[in-house]
């Protein structure tokens, strides 16, 4: 066999290697673990992580310059699984290809760096996040915290209209007591997060629901 051959030979085999370590991070399956509910300011409050939350699709897309949306849903669930509660996060990281710096967007705050280690880090962790008021919950009775996550690519014609109106203050945050409230505005949104959840899980941008164990109250005050 030839030098330029086997030169040939090893370039595809690096190249067919890279691939397969490429494809197999993309397979890595999104999920939601370590979901820790505890007590704050007499609100009931959870920290959780997300593993496998950048995709390089997503990070590729990201780096063009074009942003991304993370949405964490996080919902309560009481000993008979009725779902009691529910609350949606979202936030955005984009990256300023001028710059070269990424920032992460949520409601009114802004974080930057120029390490996108330090950002993906940054967003796969959900740190002290209050959910309701203790005064709505009964101490005695036992409770679940289910949550998912999902990052969604934002194309250039969504950017401004999609991206921008998500994150406003009063439209992401819809504290919603289920079967309780409704609204025209959370209808809407229902219809147009569903499509990008739609669109997220078949292309594999979304975990499926995890959840806590089952705690009182009660029990998070000993």
């Amino acid at each position: 066999m030839s030098k330029v051959a086997t030169k040939f030979i090893k370039s595809l085999t690096a190249v067919l290697l890279l691939h397969s370590v490429l494809f197999a991070q993309n397979k890595a399956e999104m999920q939601v673990v370590n979901i820790a509910p505890f007590l704050k300011d007499n609100f009931l409050t959870v920290s959780a992580t997300f593993n496998n939350l950048f995709s390089q699709r997503i990070i590729g897309t990201i780096q063009s310059g074009l942003p991304s949306i993370i949405q964490i849903d996080v919902g309560i669930q009481s000993a008979n699984k009725k779902n009691i509660f529910r609350k949606r996060i979202v936030r955005r990281i984009s990256y300023n290809v001028w710059e070269e710096k990424y920032a992460i967007t949520f409601r009114d705050s802004i974080f930057i760096s120029t390490d996108l280690d330090t950002i993906k880090k940054k967003s796969e962790q959900l740190d002290g996040l209050s959910i309701v008021a203790l005064s709505d919950l009964n101490p005695n009775e036992n409770y679940s915290i289910r949550m998912r996550v999902g990052i969604i690519p934002i194309s250039t014609k969504q950017t401004e209209k999609v991206a921008d109106w998500l994150l406003a203050p009063n439209q992401t945050e819809e504290d919603m007591a289920a079967e309780n409230r409704s609204s025209g505005f959370e209808l809407n949104i229902s219809k147009l997060v569903s499509f990008f959840v739609s669109n997220q899980k078949k292309s594999g941008h979304a975990s499926g629901w995890s959840s806590s164990g089952k705690f009182s109250i009660k029990d998070l005050t000993q």
